[in-house]
């Protein structure tokens, strides 16, 4: 059963519901609820208003990002000589999530942790591929 079928076996209040639960639903879900509401010619006006500031919301906080584990900070300088500091930098470095409304895609962690871990992720690139290559020799 695919979901705007099942949208459309639901009642009214159960359509109307499910809208105002905005942060529950999948947001496919949604989309198709928000289809039949105005189908029905029952979509509620405000509606609209509060999905705008519940988008608004995510984007602050997505775009603000978060701080970077100062544990994993450390486990990525003890481990710098090796793949376990380039993993952990290129995770700090470029790691990126998605909106869950607008499909938006942000950095994941903020300035100053990504400006940690692109230090941390050059420096083990760096000294790895200098070891590997003395080795090597």
């Amino acid at each position: 059963m695919n979901l705007k079928s099942m949208v459309q076996l639901k009642s009214d209040n159960e359509l109307l519901e499910m809208v105002y639960q905005v942060d529950k639903w999948n947001p496919k879900m949604l989309k198709q609820v928000e289809l039949e509401l105005k189908h029905r010619n029952i979509f509620p006006a405000a509606l609209d208003e509060e999905f705008k500031k519940l988008i608004e919301q995510e984007r602050l906080v997505l775009s603000a990002g978060k701080n970077a584990s100062p544990f994993g900070l450390i486990i990525g300088w003890i481990s710098v000589l090796g793949v376990l500091g380039i993993l952990i930098g290129y995770n700090y470095t470029y790691s990126k999530v998605k909106s869950k409304y607008t499909n938006e895609i942000f950095f994941e962690y903020n300035d100053k942790s990504r400006s940690n871990g692109r230090l941390l992720f050059n420096t083990s690139l760096v000294l790895t591929i200098l070891f590997i290559i003395y080795r090597l020799m």
